[in-house]
Formats: C-alpha cells, sequence, structure tokens
C-alpha cells in the first residue's frame, strides 16, 4: 500500500491548532506568533507534511518565488546578503531565485525582465543600478521591490542599507587616535550611493579632525581587488604618500596590500589600511584586515522581511532601515612612527 499523503489538516489535528492559524503559520504570514509558528512547523516535518505550491499559488495568485539580483557572485559579500533573504524567505515557504549581473546594465534589465517573467512575488535589487529609465518603469510596476546597498530618493521604495557614515567617521577618529594625519580614500563606484555617502563622510571627518585635504588624497575605485592594486600605485607614487589609507570595501583594501607590498612599503609599518564589510578573508592571520563590519546577513534579513510585509500590505510608506556598522581592529593599522 502506498504512504497515506499529510493534508494540513493533519497537521493542524496533530498541533492541536485551528486549521487557518495552521495555514497562516505555514504561509509565514506575520499576524501569527513565532513560537506558534515553530509549533505548527516542527508538527509538520515530524509528520512529513509538504506543501502543494501548485495548490498555493492557484489560491493565493502568488508563485512564493523571490527574485533577488546581486552584483558579482564571486565577491564573498554578495553569498552574506543572499543568505541573509534566504533565512526569511524560506521560512516563508518561499523560494529564492538568484541573478548575477556583473554590475552590467543590460544584463540587469534582462534578469529584471526573465524574473517578472517567472511571475516572482517580488524582488531584491543588491547594488543594482537604478537611474536607468527601463529600470525605473519595472520598479514602478506591481511587483514589490527592496532596494539594498544602494537608493534614489527619487524613488519611493523600501531600502535597507549599512550606516556608512557612522562606520566611516569611526574608522576616521580611530586612526587619528593612533597620530594620523594624512589619510587616504579608496572610494567605491560613483554610481553607488552608499559609495558616495561613504566619500561624504570621508569629506565630513576629514573637516572634523582637521587633516590634510581630502581631494588630493582620493581615488576612485571600482570595490574590486585590481582597482586596491591600481590605487596603490597611485598613492605610493605621491611625493608624500598617506600614512593610513581607507578603503571602501575589504576587496579592494586586499589588493591596496598587496600592490603596496609589491612596491616595498609594509602594511602596517609604512602604512595603515582598513577596510569595510568584514568578509571571511579579512580574518584569515595572512591577511588580519582592521575593517568597518557590516552586517550583511542582517541587511539581507531585513530586506526580505521589508519585501514580504511590502507585498501583504502594498499601500504601506516606505521604509528605511540602517543598520549598525562596527569597527574591527586587526593587525593593518598601527601607530604613526615618527621619522
Amino acid at each position: 500500500m502506498g504512504r497515506k499523503k499529510i493534508t494540513i489538516k493533519d497537521v493542524a489535528r496533530e498541533s492541536g491548532l485551528a486549521l487557518s492559524t495552521v495555514s497562516n503559520a505555514l504561509a509565514g504570514k506575520a499576524l501569527v506568533r513565532p513560537e506558534t509558528r515553530s509549533h505548527v512547523v516542527a508538527v509538520a516535518q515530524k509528520l512529513g507534511y509538504r506543501a502543494s505550491i501548485a495548490a498555493r499559488t492557484l489560491r493565493s495568485q502568488r508563485s512564493y518565488a523571490i527574485g533577488v539580483l546581486i552584483e558579482d557572485v564571486a565577491n564573498p559579500s554578495a553569498s552574506a546578503f543572499v543568505r541573509g533573504v534566504e533565512d526569511v524567505v524560506n521560512r516563508a515557504g518561499c523560494t529564492l531565485l538568484l541573478a548575477n549581473t556583473d554590475g552590467d546594465l543590460e544584463r540587469q534589465v534582462a534578469a529584471m525582465n526573465t524574473l517578472l517573467d517567472r511571475d516572482v512575488d517580488g524582488l531584491v535589487l543588491i547594488s543594482q543600478h537604478l537611474a536607468d529609465a527601463r529600470i525605473r518603469e519595472i520598479l514602478g510596476g506591481d511587483v514589490p521591490a527592496v532596494l539594498v546597498q544602494r537608493c534614489d530618493p527619487d524613488l519611493d521604495l523600501d531600502y535597507v542599507g549599512g550606516d556608512n557614515s557612522d562606520g566611516i567617521l569611526e574608522a576616521l577618529r580611530y586612526v587619528h587616535g593612533l597620530g594620523h594625519r594624512r589619510i587616504g580614500f579608496l572610494t567605491g563606484p560613483r554610481v553607488s550611493s552608499s559609495a558616495r555617502e561613504r566619500l561624504e563622510a570621508f569629506r565630513r571627518g576629514v573637516d572634523e579632525l582637521g587633516l590634510e585635504d581630502a581631494e588630493s588624497l582620493t581615488y576612485e575605485g571600482r570595490y574590486s581587488l585590481e582597482a586596491g592594486m591600481e590605487a596603490a600605485g597611485f598613492f605610493s607614487g605621491m611625493r608624500r604618500p598617506p600614512t593610513c589609507i581607507l578603503a571602501s570595501n575589504d576587496m579592494s583594501a586586499i589588493g591596496l596590500i598587496q600592490g603596496l607590498g609589491e612596491r616595498g612599503l609594509d602594511v602596517p609599518k609604512d602604512i595603515s589600511v582598513v577596510g569595510l564589510d568584514d568578509i571571511e578573508l579579512a580574518r584569515i592571520k595572512a591577511i588580519d584586515l582592521t575593517t568597518i563590519r557590516l552586517e550583511k546577513r542582517n541587511i539581507g534579513a531585513e530586506a526580505a522581511a521589508l519585501l514580504l510585509r511590502r507585498i501583504d500590505t502594498p499601500e504601506a510608506p516606505a521604509a528605511r532601515v540602517i543598520v549598525p556598522t562596527k569597527l574591527i581592529v586587526r593587525g593593518t593599522t598601527a601607530p604613526v612612527v615618527s621619522s
């Protein structure tokens, strides 16, 4: 004899809860208390209950699929953002569809249209282009979207990002306390609102602390290892190189350290370096990078939670969530050595 198919009624009977409560719990509805949802999920797993996606789709007119766009699948930060999104949408019984755009505008437009053709319930855009008219048309349509790490004041959409200003200012004050007065800054691409926020924070910090001219000590990068190596040539070629350099992400900071080393400069003896992200590579002893920790998994989870709320309540006002950062001091920063 075949195995009896377990239904949602069996889960309700076993859990001692109303059918509607069990249905809402398995659908990840916010109106169900977390402890109730956990109990229902445990019972469903014990009984071997599997929801029918087709039945749910017909009943609710939803696909239970969420589209996530990332800029570069090779960037270690991307996986942390995606895991945060996945943590939340999986609990809500949704499937995650991932698209890598490589920071290319045309690839992003194509990916967004493909995800819409798959009838996703919503989109999470992590560090994506926003200014193009085709993208704005999609974002102004019926499919909910949440922006992560890049925003645009002209788009009335939910947004989640790290506290760029506080992170940069905390790092500047720290290295200022080590005696650094000539501090360089390796930016991210100007197309990124987060990169612009970090640059503005750097400029404010320079003014606040009375440091040397910010503009002559700024180099525009691309959030990449290669950009960091290029920046090493720029900074080391100065008549008076900076004694410390802040990089807008960890990959460019690691490239910067490598490039400085190739030019005979020791980090941190000759030049201190600070990154931003706190990727796993930053923590290994061979790199030991002082960095500004960006809580990427938390940011992804917040974005997913906002998207699910937006799907349930499309008329709610747009929310803006800023997640705190934290300076992590390791081995790439040291006090200035008096000459």
